[in-house]
């Protein structure tokens, strides 16, 4: 068990800096990767990350609905994860490890919510948008590597 809580601990240490939000923004969720429900429990995979960005459009629906994705890396990557919507309601992004450990959440008061993840080991991520808010928010989750 100590060897997961120091990984735990060096991805957290990496991941420090490089998350935030705020400033304004309007996106229009791109045609073709869509959420799919039920993914409040199990993660919608979004593949492996190879080159280019993964972008995928959904719908938070309430504050009980918790959308679940996977990605998968490869390699030690530097993982951008950018979650994008238009209304004035407040979602929420969370990463956690294949062992369920949090490596990060970001919810600050405005959006976009984005976080840059530096020296992720290679490995399936999960990355949950949530909501604070009772009427459905459209959204585009970006995942990508810089």
């Amino acid at each position: 068990m100590r060897p997961l809580l120091t990984l735990a601990f060096v991805v957290m240490a990496l991941a420090i800096a490089g998350c935030g939000g705020g400033g304004s923004s309007s996106t229009t969720p791109p045609a073709g990767n869509t959420e799919t429900e039920p993914n409040d429990f199990a993660s919608q995979s979004m593949g492996t990350l190879a080159g280019s960005d993964i972008t995928f459009s959904g719908s938070a629906a309430s504050n009980a609905d918790g959308d679940l994705y996977s990605v998968t890396l490869g390699a030690t990557t530097n993982l951008l994860v950018s979650l994008n919507w238009s209304n004035a309601n407040d979602l929420e992004l969370s990463i956690s490890n294949s062992a369920g450990i949090f490596v990060r959440t970001v919810d600050t008061a405005g959006h976009p919510e984005a976080c840059t993840l530096a020296g992720l080991p290679a490995g399936t991520y999960t990355i949950r948008v949530g909501s604070f808010s009772n009427t459905a928010t459209p959204y585009t989750l970006t995942v990508g590597s810089r």
